[in-house]
């Protein structure tokens, strides 16, 4: 009796180290990515929480860590540089020090600071919107300078045209993000937009959007939003692919939910204390956010 007790406590065992195990194999991310958001380095003196130059060291201590790591890609949200081309030669070859693939959105101080095709070529861009993909994802990148009165537009161009039209009516209406240094998202990228989600629920891909600024209030103070946001929210609304919504912009950080959708503003490092970037592990069921300095960990549940 004593040895068949044995023998049926082992089993147990076995049992429930199998499960384990299996429950182990199930919850491993199916990959990794990281994100950091307004890195905004110019060689000058610091004003009020911004500490630009600070954010080389910040950036060198963030990519060493983010090298260590198994990441699918890194995304930079915008904002790498405060002003000027001669800041942009300084920090990009620090994020270039980084051996994931390496992506990146336009923020508003890059837009205003640097030539557009410049800008484009040094971060090695064809366009400032764009998509790309992982088995079973799909990720967007949006361009919120393609509408901007400071976003290197000719003003003979429709680009400015159509973002000064957009600005002078929101300055009427005195909306609180009737700000020179937002911008919208242009008719063409919203086609595109649709398209590309369209496209994305066909093939039943989760999709995560980038962009630089928020398009949802409660992940942002009104002041930083998108210029056209509602339209935005619309197409994110329609579409039951999307599960996240990632931006910078509003330095102090934000979160909220609208429809499914998690919305995440990521704080700017160039305002951290120390440091400020996400690593984003990627489940079946969730994404899991673990903030770095001052990043809040969050877990996404999907909805969807």
């Amino acid at each position: 009796m004593r040895r068949h007790g044995d023998l049926t406590t082992i089993f147990a065992i076995c049992l429930a180290l199998g499960g384990q195990l299996r429950l182990s194999a199930q919850d491993k991310p199916a990959f990794t990515f990281a994100a950091v958001a307004d890195i905004q380095y110019a060689d000058k003196e610091p004003a009020g929480k911004r500490q630009y130059r600070e954010s080389v060291p910040r950036l060198e201590r963030c990519i060493a860590d983010l090298n260590s790591r198994d990441l699918a890609f890194v995304i930079q949200l915008g904002d790498l540089i405060d002003e000027g081309p001669a800041s942009l030669d300084r920090i990009l070859p620090v994020y270039q020090k980084g051996k994931a693939q390496l992506r990146h959105v336009i923020g508003n101080h890059d837009a205003a600071s640097v030539n557009r095709r410049l800008l484009l070529s040094s971060l090695g861009l064809a366009n400032g919107y764009y998509e790309f993909a992982y088995p079973g994802w799909r990720f967007m990148v949006l361009d919120s300078m393609d509408l901007s009165v400071r976003g290197g537009w000719p003003k003979s161009s429709d680009h400015y045209k159509e973002a000064l039209k957009l600005f002078e009516s929101l300055q009427a209406a005195k909306a609180p993000n009737a700000m020179d240094w937002n911008g919208g998202v242009g008719d063409r990228q919203m086609r595109w937009l649709a398209s590309a989600l369209e496209r994305a629920g066909q093939k039943k891909e989760r999709v995560v959007v980038f962009c630089h600024q928020p398009v949802w209030q409660t992940a942002s103070t009104p002041a930083h939003l998108l210029w056209n946001h509602a339209q935005v929210l619309q197409q994110l609304d329609a579409s039951k692919a999307v599960v996240a919504y990632i931006c910078g912009h509003d330095h102090s950080g934000g979160y909220g939910v609208r429809r499914g959708v998690h919305h995440v503003t990521l704080p700017g490092m160039v305002e951290a204390p120390e440091t400020a970037y996400a690593i984003i592990e990627v489940y079946a069921d969730r994404l899991q956010v673990n903030g770095v300095g001052s990043v809040t960990s969050r877990t996404l549940k999907f909805a969807r």
